[in-house]
């Protein structure tokens, strides 16, 4: 059991948390700003989400100095009340554009689908942490499947196959990390394929397999599903190279753009900031997406480095999925941006994600601030990240 030390601390990954929640605030404020051009009242929207940043950030800085090795022992628990919240969607769910996925506290909502996403990564890691010399047998492949199919069904019933598909990333991204046999992989995307037959037809709702359908050809249906996605093109578009300038944007100003502080508050940053703005954004959601990938590969032991993994794979998962659909190379699911769409539950949720790596980190064995993955070191150590414990 090594002390903690602060020097272990992943700085980079800390300051990279404070540039996207400060730059999160400035554009859901350009994407709810109402009135006078010339006013800069803040809003509700922007005190929230300033507000949740706040004390999400706090929050991770709490958990960073908690022992992640001791979370370890109530992740069971964890996992099972968070399924017992999204089975208390259905009873005390407040309903929004069509799906029945949070739950008013008063105070703010909560959205149970997203400390999902947390749940299932620390169950999943202490899962094939503990039983890493038996992932050549299938059983722990299939407990795993379990384990991530309990929530993804409940999930996609809200409906919410946006968060389904994040579910089955992590899941993904943690077996792999955790070197899962390739031949498992191989049988079970086998039988996907009948699977995805029978998802298609008896479990999809008809209004998804509509977007779906949409999503290939915007043109059919312009006035309904597919007037976000042409508007999200034309509003991208109209952003050219250095874009119109904040507060700036004629498309998300005249909100022409639905949704535009949520699901697409990245055409809003391309309108506004142009492709080199939105390129900068990318680059600064890929580097905090790798540095936990860096602590992943020093970590203690393999528990602390799938935790890693599986934060990765969830805040890159949801940014491919959202520039994805902004761009029009992915149906509209509903994922926010991590740090940049308004939201607290998902932001919140996030930033104890990275409160648990930068928990990894402060336990690491060397000092994590300034490392590159590309180095000797950092090969050398991801052969033996996933270590006996």
């Amino acid at each position: 059991m090594r002390s903690a030390s602060l020097n272990n601390l992943d700085f980079p990954l800390i300051f990279c948390t404070l540039a996207a929640l400060g730059v999160g605030i400035i554009m859901v404020f350009s994407a709810t700003k109402t009135g006078d051009a010339s006013s800069l009242a803040l809003n509700e929207f922007v005190m929230r989400q300033g507000i949740y940043g706040l004390i999400g950030f706090a929050i991770m800085l709490g958990v960073a100095r908690l022992d992640y090795r001791i979370i370890e022992s109530f992740t069971l628990p964890f996992y099972v009340v968070t399924v017992g919240l999204l089975g208390l969607v259905y009873a005390l769910g407040k309903m929004s554009y069509g799906s029945q996925r949070w739950i008013n506290l008063g105070i703010f909502p909560i959205q149970p689908s997203e400390l999902a996403k947390l749940s299932l990564i620390l169950v999943l890691a202490k899962l094939l942490s503990s039983h890493h010399r038996e992932l050549h047998r299938v059983k722990w492949f299939v407990a795993a499947l379990v384990l991530l199919a309990i929530p993804a069904a409940i999930v996609l019933e809200q409906p919410d196959l946006g968060t389904g598909i994040v579910l089955g990333a992590i899941f993904l991204g943690i077996c792999v990390g955790a070197r899962v046999r390739g031949r498992i992989f191989l049988g079970a995307s086998i039988l996907s394929i009948p699977a995805l037959y029978v998802f298609w037809q008896f479990v999809m709702y008809e209004y998804q397999r509509n977007r779906l359908m949409v999503f290939l050809d915007p043109t059919r249906d312009l006035q309904g599903e597919g007037y976000n996605i042409w508007q999200a093109r034309i509003t991208i578009g109209s952003g050219g190279w250095l874009g119109q300038g904040y507060l700036s944007g004629t498309q998300s100003q005249l909100n022409f753009l639905k949704v535009q502080y949520s699901d697409f508050i990245f055409s809003v940053v391309a309108e506004e900031f142009g492709f080199i703005g939105s390129l900068c954004l990318v680059a600064l959601l890929f580097i905090l997406v790798w540095r936990c990938l860096v602590v992943a590969s020093r970590a203690p032991d393999s528990y602390g480095s799938l935790i890693a993994v599986g934060v990765a794979t969830w805040i890159g998962m949801q940014v491919f999925i959202n520039i994805g659909m902004n761009i029009g190379l992915m149906p509209v699911t509903g994922i926010p941006l991590p740090f940049i769409s308004y939201g607290g539950s998902s932001l919140m949720s996030i930033l104890l994600g990275l409160g648990l790596v930068q928990s990894v980190a402060l336990r690491s064995s060397s000092v994590i601030f300034g490392g590159s993955p590309l180095s000797a070191g950092w090969a050398r150590s991801a052969r033996t990240t996933l270590r006996p414990r």
